[in-house]
């Protein structure tokens, strides 16, 4: 899993050190990362020498640590993902009312309210794991680490992480990106009519309705991406949740046996590939990515970043509230950045093509 710790930790720097990354899409997908490496580090030899070795050797507290994290990532993961649905619905379908209230010094707070909630809610692991010592027939003692819970608190805690961890989440998750897919649909028929294409009354026009095709090109391109995340995270954690339904309710699960040890640690690794593909699917399905990961491994995020500050992103910024041309120093990926992750309304980008389209030309 050395893949997993060295793609998220890339993920990081990447948004950390690219002016170009630093949306707010991308900064929830650097929270994603922070949450899978912590997988990384903390989750996937843990749990192999918790179940193959004849014994767990790593002491009490890391039996503590290993629960913990386990519980805090996975919570941390799909509260993230559901943040992020959020903030694109109301990015695309509200787009007024976004931009007044999802700021990004409250997006920060809110995820920063995410992961303490995260931790509150994985806190019973941290508090009930303990290494249990069994002594077997042939006189040597066998240690295990577990959350060491009455059976039926267990039965309790692991339906009610079921509900509100994976099937409330993924039904909210799928209703508001079906809602996403259907507007910005709508969005390409409409600028993609006969009187947009056919009869284009100047260049100017012409040049505005191919940028706002871009534009809406760029937005699809980032959902894509985000829905292929929550049906990774799904398909990666539908065999564990299965296997726990199947342990509590099935008349049939023998615990003791050895396909119930095989089987919990394949569907605990399978969960752990969702924390090593992430950054995959990243790399592969967003060009920004994979410019902005070229450059850090370059080492060119210096001699890039030179000609933009602080005052140049202000005037971009008013440029297309105010129809003034931007600077020539403001360099296109930047502004292409803007348009990709800053919620803009159909009419809005209708209104300031001229804009648009000196930017993604």
């Amino acid at each position: 899993m050395d893949l997993t710790r060295f793609g998220n930790l890339l993920v990081i720097l990447v948004v950390m050190y690219s002016r170009r990354m630093r949306g707010i899409t991308n900064f929830f997908l650097a929270n994603l990362a922070v949450a899978d490496l912590c997988v990384g580090i903390f989750c996937v030899y843990q749990t192999l020498i918790n179940y193959l070795m004849n014994s767990w050797l790593l002491g009490l507290f890391l039996c503590k640590v290993y629960t913990f994290v386990h519980a805090l990532s996975y919570t941390a993961s799909i509260m993230i993902l559901v943040l992020v649905c959020v903030e694109r619905y109301l990015a695309i379908i509200h787009p007024i009312k976004c931009r007044s209230l999802l700021t990004r010094s409250r997006l920060r707070v809110i995820v920063v309210i995410g992961w303490i909630l995260a931790a509150i809610y994985a806190l019973p692991k941290f508090i009930y794991a303990e290494t249990i010592e069994n002594k077997l027939m042939n006189g040597a003692l066998d240690i295990i680490c577990i959350p060491n819970m009455k059976k039926h608190s267990k039965n309790a805690l692991d339906t009610v992480n079921l509900i509100l961890l994976y099937i409330v989440p993924l039904f909210l998750m799928s209703y508001l990106y079906t809602r996403i897919g259907i507007r910005l649909w709508k969005s390409g028929r409409t600028l993609s009519g006969p009187d947009l294409i056919t009869r284009p009354r100047n260049i100017r026009l012409h040049h505005t309705n191919e940028s706002n095709r871009n534009v809406l090109r760029a937005r699809r391109g980032v959902i894509r991406m985000l829905i292929a995340v929550v049906i990774m995270f799904s398909m990666c954690n539908l065999p564990q949740q299965v296997r726990i339904l199947w342990l509590h309710w099935g008349s049939n699960y023998n615990q003791n046996s050895d396909f119930s040890t095989i089987l919990t640690v394949s569907t605990a690794l399978i969960s752990y590939m969702n924390s090593c593909l992430n950054p995959l699917l990243y790399a592969f399905l967003s060009r920004n990515f994979r410019k902005a990961m070229r450059e850090l491994f370059s080492c060119r995020f210096q001699r890039r970043d030179r000609g933009y500050n602080a005052a140049d992103g202000a005037h971009m910024e008013n440029a297309l509230a105010l129809h003034t041309p931007l600077p020539g120093k403001v360099r296109t990926s930047k502004v292409r950045e803007l348009c990709c992750l800053t919620p803009w309304p159909i009419n809005q980008i209708l209104s300031h093509g001229d804009q648009f389209a000196m930017i993604l030309l």
